[in-house]
């Protein structure tokens, strides 16, 4: 497995979420960032659409133009109970729903030639570490899915030369918004140190 190369940067956080998606009104994950961008206004931040082809190409404009120091990526997981730290992105699209724009691809590569996967270069067990003694429940997670998550968190590993961590949130039913972004200032306060 290559290693990822984090080069230290000294600009700012970059923060992403995504829109809605499926027939619902709303995304945990845009809920949280709103709520978090009002809590730290030194954040920089993209709301992006479920679009495979749109969403990554919003994240490299936003990493060319901002020379993030790191990035924190956010999305909703429908089946979660807790926060989820991914801890790779695969190398493969298998969208079992269509994006918004009506995409669908099954068992596809992202890169042909590419690994099989990419890891954060986070260290995740301090970050664990550091969500349970502030009171979170979290879990480390190997699989963020093949849809529009994993597809984000792959274009941020592979494209970022720094480091980049991709956070699936439950519903907002299951984790109010409130509590989602007390758990994020930890995450983003360890990837901004």
């Amino acid at each position: 497995m290559p290693e990822h190369p984090a080069m230290p940067s000294r600009g700012p956080l970059l923060v992403t979420a995504f829109g809605p998606f499926g027939g619902r009104e709303v995304n945990a994950s845009s809920l949280a960032l709103a709520a978090l961008r009002r809590a730290d206004t030194t954040l920089r931040t993209r709301t992006l659409p479920v679009d495979l082809v749109a969403a990554p190409r919003i994240l490299h404009r936003a990493i060319r133009e901002l020379s993030p120091r790191a990035i924190l990526l956010l999305g909703e997981a429908g089946n979660a109970g807790r926060i989820r730290l991914e801890s790779r992105a695969w190398n493969e699209l298998d969208f079992t729903i269509p994006d918004i724009a009506g995409r669908q691809p099954r068992n596809t590569p992202i890169t042909p030639a590419g690994p099989a996967y990419l890891e954060t270069p986070v260290d995740l067990a301090a970050l664990m570490d550091g969500l349970r003694r502030a009171g979170h429940d979290a879990e480390q997670s190997t699989d963020p899915g093949r849809y529009l998550c994993n597809r984000i968190f792959h274009a941020a590993l592979s494209r970022a030369r720094v480091p980049a961590l991709f956070v699936h949130l439950p519903l907002e039913s299951r984790l109010e918004t409130y509590r989602a972004v007390a758990a994020l200032q930890v995450v983003a306060d360890h990837l901004a140190a």
